[in-house]
């Protein structure tokens, strides 16, 4: 197989396990961006974070969140917590520090967005919880059924489950999340 025959079989194989995806992701995200909505409108926020690949897209939520997804709109209430550079500047390790940014700026009723890839982080797993006791509503985006951040949801919570064949799917799965949530709350906002 050439090199141009190998990318195009990745290309297909993408395609696929996204084709794969839509029934599976459909209603978990449309619960999601409700929750995310009606947090909004009662003047809500929404804070997101993610380790390593994950955490770039959380980034990416909030930023299209603040400043707009498809159409201009007035900013949304949404931030992108940073454990890791917070550690640095406390010395402290980025699980407590994700913690003390949700401690610092969750409220009830807010809803935190934890991003993994394997939904086995220990430092998310840690911000979730601390979460959970800020009444905070809780969604995860994780691959495979959701790991340990999935087990750890109450009734109320939601979790989008987007596995791929290999974890460069999965982000990939994660990123069309990201964009069908953005899509979403846009949609319920401002109308078709």
């Amino acid at each position: 197989m050439s090199l141009q025959d190998h990318i195009h079989a990745n290309f297909i194989d993408a395609i696929e396990a996204q084709r794969g995806a839509i029934d599976q992701l459909a209603e978990p995200i449309a619960r999601a961006a409700e929750m995310m909505v009606g947090s909004l409108m009662r003047e809500g926020k929404i804070l997101a974070c993610g380790q390593a690949g994950s955490r770039d897209c959380a980034r990416l939520f909030a930023s299209l969140l603040c400043n707009q997804h498809r159409q201009a709109r007035p900013g949304l209430a949404a931030f992108a917590l940073d454990g890791e550079a917070a550690a640095l500047a406390d010395d402290c390790d980025p699980g407590s520090a994700l913690v003390r940014q949700i401690e610092c700026l969750g409220h009830s009723g807010d809803v935190f967005l934890a991003i993994s890839g394997t939904g086995h982080a220990p430092a998310l797993l840690e911000a979730l919880r601390a979460a959970q006791d800020r009444d905070m509503l809780v969604v995860v985006l994780a691959g495979g059924e959701g790991g340990a951040l999935a087990d750890a949801l109450r009734e109320d919570d939601a979790v989008i489950c987007a596995h791929g064949l290999s974890p460069a799917h999965t982000r990939e799965l994660h990123l069309r999340a990201i964009h069908s949530l953005c899509d979403g709350i846009d949609y319920l906002l401002l109308g078709a």
